[in-house]
């Protein structure tokens, strides 16, 4: 995100690691590690040291990676967003879903991933890497369309980040049941972010570089 050549990148990694601010989890092998605050960390940073992960399970790296470039997406782009542990740990964005499926009638409460502020409010954001059960997701979509009735609007929208097509196929789909579309829904691409992420930061890099030479 801050534009950096991947030598100096790694070795404000290790500098960070070295005064207990960050904590290296290796994922599988070639995928790199994820960088995670530790409770020195994110007191560091100005939050209280709950904001840092206890633990992160195999199961998680995916979807926490994406988290992560969607983040730094929204940063570089200038935006108010708001981070994963301040999701969790604000009851706003707690909402109710209710759908139902083989069991009867089912009500679960359920967060968005992130968001960012724009002008007409707050969006949600699902980073949706993974097929969800239908009757799950039409619930969750129900809820959205819900939450961004234009009558009395909670939400100005929500966007989904997928990382494969046909999990934006199925989204899209659910979508239309429940009668939510553009311009409250809209979709992004994980590699979509990837790339922009990357094409903000070397030009944010170069910025740097050409005030330096003054």
């Amino acid at each position: 995100m801050m534009g950096w050549h991947e030598r100096v990148a790694h070795d404000h990694v290790r500098r960070l690691q070295a005064a207990h601010l960050v904590a290296r989890i290796p994922m599988r092998r070639g995928e790199g590690s994820l960088i995670v605050l530790t409770r020195k960390g994110a007191v560091e940073a100005g939050f209280p040291a709950r904001h840092a992960l206890r633990s992160v399970a195999p199961s998680t790296w995916a979807h926490m990676s994406a988290c992560a470039w969607v983040s730094a997406w929204l940063q570089l782009r200038g935006r108010a967003w708001w981070s994963e542990r301040e999701i969790q740990q604000d009851d706003s964005w707690r909402y109710e879903v209710r759908y139902k499926d083989r069991r009867g009638n089912v009500r679960v409460t359920h967060r968005p991933d992130l968001a960012v502020q724009i002008d007409a409010g707050p969006v949600a954001i699902e980073v949706e890497l993974q097929p969800k059960v239908r009757a799950r997701l039409n619930g969750i979509l129900g809820m959205y369309a819900e939450l961004c009735d234009p009558a009395d609007p909670v939400l100005a929208g929500v966007i989904y980040v997928t990382g494969r097509e046909d999990v934006a196929a199925l989204v899209d789909a659910a979508a239309q049941d429940v009668d939510l579309g553009a311009p409250a829904l809209s979709f992004r691409s994980l590699d979509t972010v990837k790339q922009q992420t990357r094409a903000a930061a070397l030009q944010r890099r170069d910025a740097s570089a050409m005030e330096a030479i003054g």
